[in-house]
This record gives structure tokens, sequence and C-alpha cells, in this order.
């Protein structure tokens, strides 16, 4: 009461946007604390969260009247202002400085205390209420910064509530039709799902209570709007498609209980393979516990059901405000208690990756902790949180950095593992030391794949930044002869090279890569880009002309004619296919055209058709490049090698193998279509990343009288 009234006399007639009292804010924020149970000095700092911000009362001031604990917590959550540390250097902070650093602020205070960050998600879903008041661009600006920052943050805390209003708050300012349209739908389906839950309901009770089971509650388990939206946009989807499943939640008296009721439950109904989950034994990294399966009811529709204990669907709802909630009940575990532990720890450690840098500070903590997450075994069965598409090198700089620094092989499962592949839920990770092993430069490409944190980056380049002089330009040279090598311009004078680059001569170039400030595979684009426009291309894409005039792009077409089906008329995002007519054109036809279907003159219309695609607004143009790779035979490599041309979606007119001379030794050849300099570039590397591959190197054509081997023939088969 006494935070209350000094806030409201501070802050005195001051006026929102919105027309109502500035007293309002921090009064509705304090009063969503008390609701969840916090203690005096967090609903304290709720009330003069905006005092030190909006008014002349100093923190030393609410230190004094309030006690360091509730300053300390206001300070956590006022903006960092524009007079401190730019200021005093003589510069004045951008608006994106300033929005950085005070985050990497917040993110500091939130490792001493998370009552701070609890406040602040707070105080971002008020104003996100209230955001109607401000001007149309300011709006996505906090709408897009809450999605990237604050609804991710109640996430990783177990706030789900919290997360899903963020996140439908920001949908509703950022798309209000997609809003509308999935919300209108979603409760339309509700409606329209009453009469099944009532009877799934009355089933589910009936069957596990002659089962002995005690059963708490089922209760429908709808999906939030942003969810849904998500979703449809990943598939391409209108947004009135809205998944049909009935969801249910089934609440029991324990974990055992749980798992009892999950086998009874697949002896009454089909279960449908490969869709069941164990985030009980297998937790996920925002507190949240439950078993999640899918089965197909006697009517034929299949349910989507989660099983779990009463204070586990507690927690689901609130996460860490358990801790508050329910203080003095068994709900708040120690095992919960240490997960947040370890969350903690982890923004501890991405913001001092680089302490003097709050761009990178913040960009560690938003893409590598709270961004989602894999859980990944150590050979000891140690459960390690890593980002969601991290990779092997980015499991050992977690472990250690000195093993990311010395990461010489992996073995994940028990098999040899490239180190530039993703990771998957549950994989056990074996990381094998090497003393000569070193970081390699290719790592820090982004497009290459070998490391997804930036924790595990900034560790890789400050190892390159320590190299002494001599060290670095020492193992420049032998970066750019490999390159060279790679591209078959083995001949070509350093000197020149270094020129394309800017650089005064060969050792600047070299200092230059062997410190990792120029990036081998930028420079191969370079050396790639002087001639590439001059050597002889085929389009890879086909237009046709739609009815209305529109130009579409069609992939895999081959260069034949086309022409689109005028029965189902197909339009891009539709799953098409084409059919092969007699005279060599191709007619286009969604998936399921029943003029297509209908065809029965040819014994195998199968034959007949081929698998095709949207293409972008621009027809591209390939230029075929011909490799030879040199690779220790193994089963599978080669499907490796046709897996990684496939997921690029790079074309392979040719390939062949031949025996080396050399016991184990085989050779590949293989022509590609690539389409820039770039893909060139990317594709060798990633090649040359795979299990068993000893080199690889590409094979041109050289003119008569090009000393330098630069000609511009570039690749192809002579």
């Amino acid at each position: 009461m006494k935070a209350f009234d000094f806030a409201r006399r501070e802050h005195g007639a001051q006026r929102r946007k919105t027309g109502e009292l500035f007293f309002t804010h921090p009064l509705k924020v304090a009063t969503y604390l008390a609701a969840y149970r916090l203690d005096a000095d967090a609903i304290s700092a709720a009330l003069l969260h905006d005092i030190a911000e909006d008014t002349r009362v100093s923190l030393e001031e609410i230190a004094a009247e309030f006690g360091p604990d509730v300053a300390q917590l206001v300070d956590g959550v006022t903006k960092l202002k524009e007079v401190t540390r730019g200021v005093a250097q003589g510069k004045k902070l951008s608006s994106e400085e300033l929005r950085q650093a005070t985050l990497q602020k917040l993110f500091a205070a939130m490792t001493a205390d998370v009552r701070t960050v609890i406040i602040k998600l707070f105080d971002r879903l008020h104003n996100m209420h209230t955001i109607h008041a401000m001007p149309p661009a300011k709006q996505k600006e906090k709408a897009n910064e809450t999605l990237a920052v604050f609804a991710p943050l109640a996430n990783r805390l177990g706030m789900w509530e919290v997360k899903s209003e963020l996140e439908a708050l920001c949908l509703k300012v950022l798309e209000p039709h997609a809003f509308e349209t999935i919300r209108s739908e979603l409760e339309r389906l509700g409606r329209y799902q009453e009469p099944l839950f009532d009877v799934v309901r009355a089933e589910i009770e009936a069957c596990l209570g002659k089962a002995g089971l005690a059963v708490h509650d089922v209760k429908l388990a709808p999906e939030n709007v942003y969810t849904v939206y998500e979703d449809l946009l990943k598939h391409g989807m209108s947004y009135r498609d809205v998944d049909q499943m009935l969801r249910v939640t089934v609440l029991l008296e324990n974990k055992i209980d749980c798992y009892t009721a999950l086998g009874h439950l697949h002896e009454t109904w089909r279960a449908v393979p490969h869709r069941f989950d164990d985030y009980i034994s297998v937790q996920r990294e925002n507190l949240y516990q439950s078993l999640h399966t899918t089965v197909v009811h006697t009517n034929g529709q299949p349910i989507k059901i989660r099983l779990r204990t009463v204070a586990m669907d507690r927690v689901a709802q609130i996460g860490v405000l358990a801790r508050w909630y329910y203080a003095g009940s068994p709900l708040w575990t120690t095992g919960l208690a240490e997960r947040l532990d370890a969350f903690i720890a982890n923004i501890s450690d991405s913001i001092s990756v680089e302490p003097h840098d709050a761009g990178l500070s913040v960009q560690s903590a938003l893409e590598d902790v709270l961004a989602n997450q894999i859980r990944v075994y150590t050979p000891k069965g140690d459960a390690v949180d890593l980002v969601e598409g991290g990779t092997p090198i980015d499991f050992a700089y977690k472990i250690h950095t000195e093993l990311g620094n010395r990461c010489g092989a992996v073995y994940v499962n028990e098999l040899l593992f490239p180190l530039n592949r993703p990771l998957k839920n549950g994989d056990q990770v074996r990381i094998y030391k090497n003393d000569r092993a070193q970081p390699q430069r290719a790592w820090l490409d982004e497009d290459l794949g070998y490391i997804m944190t930036t924790y595990a980056r900034t560790h890789a380049r400050r190892w390159f930044r320590r190299l002494p002089e001599a060290e670095a330009i020492r193992q420049g040279r032998q970066l750019l002869q490999g390159e060279l090598e790679m591209l078959g311009l083995m001949r070509l004078d350093h000197a020149t090279v270094a020129s394309l680059v800017g650089y005064e001569d060969a050792t600047e170039l070299y200092y230059r890569l062997g410190r990792a400030e120029l990036l081998p595979t930028v420079l191969s684009t370079r050396i790639m880009s002087v001639h590439w426009d001059e050597g002889r291309c085929q389009p890879i894409d086909n237009v046709v002309t739609a009815p209305d005039g529109s130009r579409l792009i069609i992939t895999n077409a081959d260069n034949r004619k086309l022409r689109l089906c005028a029965t189902c008329n197909p339009r891009p995002r539709d799953a098409i296919i084409g059919y092969l007519r007699q005279d060599g054109a191709v007619t286009v036809h969604r998936e399921g055209c029943h003029t297509l279907n209908a065809i029965r003159g040819d014994q195998d219309v199968a034959a007949h058709k081929l698998k095709l695609g949207w293409g972008v607004e621009e027809q591209r143009e390939a230029r075929p490049v011909m490799l030879n790779v040199d690779v220790f035979d193994r089963p599978g490599l080669l499907y490796d090698i046709t897996r990684l041309m496939r997921e690029k979606e790079i074309n392979i007119p040719h390939i062949c193998t031949y025996r080396h001379k050399r016991r184990g030794e085989i050779g590949i050849e293989m022509q590609l279509e690539v389409t820039s300099p770039r893909q060139m570039v990317r594709i060798l590397h990633q090649i040359k990343a795979l299990v068993n591959v000893k080199a690889v190197r590409c094979v041109p054509s050289e003119p008569d009288g090009d000393p330098n081997g630069t000609g511009t023939g570039l690749y192809w088969p002579e």
C-alpha cells in the first residue's frame, strides 16, 4: 500500500495515449502479479516500475524508501536511457542500439532475479492490450518485438497462458484478417465438436473408471490462434483450413496412472503410428509435462489425447508462477526448480559471450536459448538442451570451449556423423577430441550449416583472432591453395586473387584468411563471380501463361512446352503434376484433377506423369559443372550425396563411379546444374563435409592461351 500511494502521487495527472491516467498501467501490472500471489517486493516493484523512467524520482530514493530488493527489480525493468553508456562516450545511441542495450540489461537482471522478467512480461501484456492508441507503424514494431523476445521468454518460463495471449494480440496487430478468420473458425469448431466431446468424455471416464483409475477431469484442449496461424502458413493453406481434430486433456492422480491410462486407451481405440510423445520422462524445456497420443475413435475420427496429472496441468498453464502461486505445496518440485535454474544459467552464459557487444549478447540469448530446443545426451546419459537445428559442433562448445576447439570427429548413436548435420531429439552424441585439431574457417559460413548458435560461432571466431601473425599467414596460404584446388584453378596467381578482393598483396590476403576476417567460401564465390555470366547456361524453369494473362513459373518440366489444364486451372500454392503428351508437350494439372484421372487410353499412365513445382518470380538459369569426388567407399555414401542435391534442389544430369588404384578408394564423376557462384561454392564444401569424402575438385575447360585457367568456359564435360 505504501508503494501504491507513492506511485499514485508521483504519476499524478499523467495520461497515457489511451486517455487513461498513467497510474492505471502500473496498477494493472501489479494486479496481474497479485493474482498469482507474488510477494510484496515484486508487487511493489510493479507499482513503481515506471517511476524512475517517467518521473524525477531516482533509484536511490526508491532504495531508501522501499529497500534495495525493490530498487533492483525496478532498475531491471527500467529502459536504458541514452544518457548512460553511449553519451558518456561522446556518441548517441540509435534506437536499435538502445533496444539491444535495454534487452541486455533485462537479461542480466533476470539472471539475478527471475521476478524482473515476470514484471516485464506483464508490463508488455498490458501494453499490448492498449496498443490501439499508438500509431500503426509503432504498433507493428512493438508486436514484432513481442513475438521475437517476450512471447519466447514466456514460453521458456512455462507461462503458457501469457505466451498465448501475447501471440494472439500480436497477430491481431500484424495480420488482423488472419486473426479474425482463425478465431471465428476455432469458435465454430468448438461449438461443432461439443456433441462428440460429450461422447468421448463419457467413454474415457467409463474406460478408465473400469480400470480403477481416478479421473479428475476430461476437458477440451483447443489450439491457440497463433499456433494455428503458424501451422497454416507453414503448409500454405487457407486461414479457414483449421485442423478439425478433437483435442482433449485427461487429468489423473499420478504419473503411473498416466501411463496405465495410456495402455487402456490404446486397447480401446487404435493408436495412430508415430504420433506418440512422452514429455513426462523426456521433459520439454519449458517445464511442460504430459503424454501425447493420437487415436482413431470407433466413428473413424482421429482424437488427440493428452494425459497428465492435476499438478502437471496447473504448472503447464502458469509455469514459473507456480513457484509463488503454489508456495508451500508439492506442486513446485525440486526438479522444476533445477530446470528453471538451468535456463537462467543458459541465459547468463549467452549474454556473457561478448559482454561489451549488446547486439551479439541479445542475439545469442534470442537464438540460442529462447528458440525451440531439443534434448540430446552425452555418452554418460546426461541431458543437454540445444537449440533446434543445433549441430555436433554446437553441442561440443556447449559442453566446453576446449572440446569445441579440438573437435576431431563425432559419433551420433554410435555412427560416424557429419559435423554440419543437425542433431535430433534424443540423439546420443560422442565427441572425439583431437589435440591437433582446431576450428575450421568454413564453420563460420552460416550457409554451410556447421554452427547454429551465436555462442559457438563467437568462440570459434575468437580462436582465429588470437593466432600469431606468422601462423595466421601460414594457415591462410594453405587455405587459399586448398580453395583453388577445389575450384580447379590451381595455377591462378595468388596476387591476382588478392587484387580481386581489394588487398595490396598476397600476404595481406593470407593474413585475412588466417584470422577468419575473410572466409574462404566468400573468397571462392568472388573468384567464380568474375566470369560467371560469360559461360554458357540453360533455363531450368519454364514459363506458362495463364488464361488471365499472368506469367507462371513451373519447375522440373525440362524445358518442355507447357499448358494449363482448363478444367482444374491450377494456381500457385496448389500441388501440381504434369502429364506428358504424345507430342512431347506437358499439361499441368492439380493433383487429383478428375480429367487426369479419367485418362484410360495409355496402359501406363504413371509413366507419363511428371512431378512439377512452382518457381519463384524470376526464371532461373543454370550452368553445368563437372566434379570429381574422391571417397573412401562405404554403404550409403552415394545416397548421402544425391540426398544433399535434392535438399538443395540441384539437378544431376550425369553421375558415375570408378575405382582408384588405391584399395578402398572410389572416384565419383558427376555433372551438376548450379544457378550461382555462391551455390556452387556452397555445394562443394557441403560434399566435402560428408563422412568418408576425401577430396572434391572441379574439372574446368581451359581455353588455349589462358595460362591462369580462368577462361570463360567455366565448368562442363570436355
